[in-house]
């Protein structure tokens, strides 16, 4: 065997191994969105109504994050649904349904 098709039978095995392993990183890197139907559920509101109060997760901010969403906003917009939600209410809400951190 030459040099040259060592190198490459040792190029084409290592991207082998290296393939499935950068794929279950990506995998694991992905976080699961909450179930709005729970959500909605604990706010006693509409899944609908919920859709059209809490905005879209945005692109990651400065640190790297989203911004996290305004929830005197957000109680406004739901009131309309459910007078007697607070602020606080939505709040422990978000915290309690936020996906878990990511693990590095």
């Amino acid at each position: 065997m030459t040099k040259r098709s060592s190198a490459l039978l040792s190029l084409v095995t290592a991207v082998s191994l290296v393939a499935p392993m950068a794929a279950l990183a990506q995998q694991q890197q992905r976080r699961e969105a909450p179930s709005l139907s729970e959500m909605s559920a604990a706010l006693g509101v509409s899944e609908a109504t919920l859709k059209t109060c809490v905005p879209a997760p945005g692109k990651p901010g400065a640190k790297g994050k989203p911004e996290r969403p305004d929830a005197a906003k957000i109680t406004d917009c739901l009131k309309a649904e459910n007078a007697g939600l607070t602020v606080a209410a939505v709040e422990q809400t978000l915290r309690d349904f936020a996906p878990p951190p990511r693990k590095n």
